[in-house]
Parts: C-alpha cells; structure tokens; sequence
C-alpha cells in the first residue's frame, strides 16, 4: 500500500506541473518583430475598406488604430475589406480577387507584395477569404487560419466590429505564436482532462492494490490438488478487408495560389 500512495503522489505533482505548464503563457516562444517598415511602394493610407457600410466612422478608426498596433507586432501588413459584390459567388473568384488587390497594391511589410494579409468578407455572397503572405504565410499552418476565419464568420452577422476586432487580435497572436503552441485549447478542458486522468489513476492504483491483496495461494487451487486442462484455440485462416474511407471536401480547401496562402468561408 506504500508503493501505491506514493506512486498517487508522484503522479498529483507531476499533473501539477503539466497543469500549470498549459495554463502558462509562453511567453519565450512568442515573436514580436522588430523590423521597421520596408515597403515605400504601397500608398494606401489607410487599412480598413468598408465598401458594404457594415462599420460606423468610429468603428473604422478603432480597427485602423488596432491594426496599425498589430502590424508592427508581426512586421505585417493588414487589410480588412468589406464587399457588395455579387460576382464573386464563389471561394476561388474571391480568393482571386484578395491575391489580385494585394499584388496591385503592392501591399507588404518588408517589401512590395511581401509580409501580410487580407481578408474579404463580402456580404452580398457571404463569401469570405483570408489570404496570407511572406512571414505571415510562413507562420501560419491551414488550421490556424481556418481557426481565425471560423471565429470571425460565428459573430460577424451580429457584430461586424466585434467580429473584426477578434479577427485582427486572432491574427496577431496566432503569428505570433511559436509552430509548437499552436494549439487551440481551452485551460478549462486541460483542467478537466487532468483531473479525469487523475481520478482514473488513482482508481486503477487502488484497485490494483486490493486485488493483490484478496489474492492468496489457495484461491486458484482446489482442496485435493492441482489439474490442468489443455485448452487449444486453432486459426486455419485469417483475412482482413479494408476499404478506402470518402472524405466530403469542404469550401474552405481551395487553398491560395501564386504565393499566398489562405482559407476561406461564409456567414
């Protein structure tokens, strides 16, 4: 029973440490740039186009002041842009169309059509696109930005600023972030999920400790002696089939094209 305590008390304080390691900020793996702008060939003078009228005056400057702070954090340029364009009734033709605004704007950090995103959101076909490139592209894998896009799209019919606001804070921080902590979680689940384990530890140890001891020499062996039965089990043949499992394609995984990475969705 010793061994079984202390082994239950070895296992709390290793869940502890894990605990407290995922509910820690990272702070040595976060990425702040510290390059100045590069880029003199750009010259949009402002970030945030809102052609569907979906933002008031004072909403634009609150994203052109938040965006201008985030922008020297990942060393990215942003663009937010709202659309009423009803030609673009499709992933691939608003993907186009964000690559095609980027490049002719040569918008970029370090360079023309370098470092940065842009995100779409038309509302006339609740289409919309982000599109990455240079470090940002480099920083980011396709889940983050499918995670930044579904997080934006679940409040944009409710809150188009909110919405914004968390698309451009999401952005930031998951560039930011290091390759290894680009995990999604929840520290409620990673509490939960340790104290589940832990439960189940200490059950299983517990009753490993009381089957050992109820086990003594005579429990498996009869009053008049020991008998054996031979018991044989025989496989002639043995025969697996596996078949191949149909994945439904989603409208986000057009991907982006000549450079740029991206994901897509709708609202």
């Amino acid at each position: 029973m010793a061994k079984t305590y202390r082994g239950i008390l070895i296992f709390v304080v290793i869940l502890g440490i894990v605990m407290g390691l995922a509910g820690k900020k990272f702070e040595g793996y976060v990425y702040t740039n510290t390059e100045p702008r590069n880029n003199t060939e750009c010259t949009l003078t402002q970030r945030v186009f809102d052609d569907a009228d979906v933002l008031t005056d004072e909403e634009e400057a609150k994203l052109e002041k938040l965006i201008a702070e985030k922008e020297k954090l990942i060393g990215g340029d942003i663009v937010l842009m709202t659309t009423n364009d009803a030609s673009l009734n499709t992933m691939e033709k608003l993907r186009d169309y964000a690559q095609n605004y980027y490049k002719e704007n040569k918008i970029g950090w370090d360079k023309p059509i370098g470092s940065g995103a842009i995100y779409v959101d038309d509302w006339e076909t609740r289409y919309t696109w982000l599109a990455t490139r240079g470090t940002v592209k480099d920083k980011l894998s396709k889940d983050n930005t499918d995670y930044i896009v579904d997080e934006t799209n679940d409040i944009v019919n409710k809150d188009p600023y909110k919405a914004y606001t968390r698309l451009i804070n999401l952005l930031a921080d998951e560039t930011q972030k290091s390759h290894l902590f680009h995990i999604n979680i929840s520290p409620l689940w990673v509490a939960l999920g340790c104290l589940v384990a832990a439960i189940a530890f200490v059950v299983f140890q517990l009753s490993d400790s009381v089957g050992k001891d109820t086990v003594k020499k005579s429990t498996y062996v009869k009053k008049d002696g020991v008998q054996l039965n031979d018991k044989q089990d025989v496989f002639l043949h043995s025969h697996v089939t596996r078949t191949k499992r149909e994945t439904e394609s989603s409208s986000s995984d057009c991907g982006g094209s000549d450079g740029f990475g991206g994901s897509g969705g709708s609202h």
